[in-house]
């Protein structure tokens, strides 16, 4: 016995046509009946299916495992294999809010890019407790630098590939503890931090990552670029500095360059200071943000102190200085604070003070579920929620993303985003992956689709002057035409 239409066998599982009917039932609620049957039929494709009724029941199960709940780096190449994965590619997502800059693209590149004699290769890579203190990863001798890359490839021709390894996270990664994978996680940025102080490496891996978003349907980015007081300064290999807004004058000159190519993408900048630093750094560290942002206005458009919640400051230590912040907006000059908070599987309370300090976004910032009347105030005030799902299962938080908060806070009608925070660290693309995991656990239809990829938009209406140097239009909060089809 057999079911299907057409002579030809085709390559679609019945998962994936049952979940073409789920997104279809989506669209029902804004076009027809036969609308729906056609586009379920056009996502099917030219090739119709045949299957033996045996053969369906055997291909229910086609893995081992729900994919969702099985730890990122094991499914990876199991989701880009999927028509769902290929969809979501060509699916406009919006804005991605929510990026470390250094790893926001193929740690591949960084090895690559790291190992070609010249110019990257005299650069050198080293353990993350080993570098020497005042080295800035020259090949100059009287730096007390070691010599570059190329000559430890020379030594030992398996380099790159072990490099690579220190630089990603992998399968066997998932029995450690949230705290054993943060310590993993922190050598990789402490490694590779030389490498992203060189003007020349940070320029084409920034237009890498910028040409990899364009590709995934993403065309407003946001990433989080260090701005310290101190340290944290870009260089050429002949000496000259760049900091302050010079530093950020490197990354405008990039983006201007591909808004030629690309004239639908807008990029901004966050600067960032780190909350392990204590409360009287910070206070230089704002200091120096908000001359640069005086100088940069339109660029730079916010700060944050990222890292590891549970082994940071509380966010309550920094709150002198970040009132201050309010003092120097009442003056004119705003800088918002889009904080890393609510990442924790501990204390919640960070997120708490978050709120009342007047964050205009929450990075993560999951475990808000946890306090009903902050979800209220949250909803009421449009702080946008930077759900970063793949990061929060690699990071350990959870292993099953059906039972990610986030869905919660979406059905709340909480102004969720999806962000991919590191992407390049666990082999993740642009949004489509983090799309995908969303898209599956929680059980997502196309108009739930459409919501978070416009309230990565809708995100920055509250401070829209700032963000895009424009106000918001009506007609521009639709910002998908001609990519899906609803019913005015």
């Amino acid at each position: 016995m057999v079911v299907g239409l057409g002579t030809n066998a085709g390559t679609y599982s019945l998962d994936e046509v049952l979940y073409s009917l789920w997104l279809a039932y989506g669209n029902c609620c804004f076009v027809g009946a036969w609308q729906c049957l056609a586009c379920w039929l056009a996502f099917l494709g030219p090739r119709y299916f045949l299957f033996p009724i045996e053969l369906l029941l055997r291909k229910q199960r086609l893995v081992d495992r729900f994919l969702p709940s099985t730890y990122f780096p094991r499914v990876r190449a199991l989701i880009e294999n999927t028509t769902l994965y290929k969809v979501l590619r060509q699916m406009p997502k919006g804005g991605a809010l929510h990026l470390h800059v250094s790893a926001s693209f193929s740690m591949t590149w960084v090895v690559n890019q790291g190992a070609d004699d010249p110019p990257l290769g005299s650069l050198a890579f080293y353990n993350a407790t080993q570098a020497p203190r005042a080295c800035r990863c020259r090949a100059r001798r009287s730096e007390g630098c070691a010599p570059g890359t190329h000559v430890l490839i020379q030594k030992d021709k398996d380099f790159p590939q072990k490099l690579l390894k220190l630089l990603t996270v992998h399968e066997e990664d998932e029995s450690l503890t949230s705290a054993e994978i943060w310590k993993k996680f922190a050598d990789i940025f402490i490694r590779v931090a030389g490498f992203f102080t060189y003007r020349e490496a940070l320029e084409g891996y920034f237009w890498a990552t910028m040409l990899e978003f364009l590709e995934d349907g993403v065309t407003h980015l946001e990433f989080r670029v260090d701005l310290f007081h101190d340290q944290g300064f870009l260089f050429d290999l002949d000496g000259r500095e760049y900091r302050g807004a010079a530093a950020l004058d490197v990354y405008q000159k990039q983006i201007q360059k591909m808004q030629v190519r690309h004239p639908e993408l807008t990029v901004k900048l966050i600067g960032t200071s780190i909350r392990m630093r204590s409360p009287q750094v910070i206070a230089e560290d704002l200091a120096f943000a908000l001359e640069v942002k005086a100088q940069r206005p339109d660029l730079l458009v916010g700060w944050d102190a990222p890292g590891e919640e549970d082994a940071g400051h509380p966010t309550l230590d920094y709150a002198r200085q970040l009132l201050e912040l309010k003092k120097q907006a009442k003056a004119g000059l705003e800088l918002p604070l889009m904080l890393h908070d609510g990442e924790s599987d501990w204390s919640t309370m960070n997120t708490v003070d978050a709120v009342l300090l007047g964050a205009k976004r929450l990075g993560h910032g999951f475990n808000i579920v946890r306090h009903p009347l902050l979800m209220e105030k949250v909803r009421e005030d449009g702080v946008a929620i930077e759900v970063c799902p793949i990061s929060n299962q690699v990071l350990r938080y959870l292993s099953d993303l059906r039972i990610h908060p986030g869905l919660q806070m979406l059905k709340m009608g909480l102004p969720v985003t999806i962000s991919s925070d590191d992407p390049g660290i666990w082999g993740a693309r642009g949004l489509s992956h983090d799309f995908w995991e969303v898209a599956v656990a929680w059980q997502l239809n196309t108009r739930a689709l459409k919501t978070l990829a416009r309230n990565s938009r809708l995100g920055l209406k509250g401070i829209s002057e700032l963000l895009l140097n424009r106000t918001f239009k009506a007609t521009e909060l639709e910002i998908f035409p001609g990519h899906f089809v609803t019913k005015r």
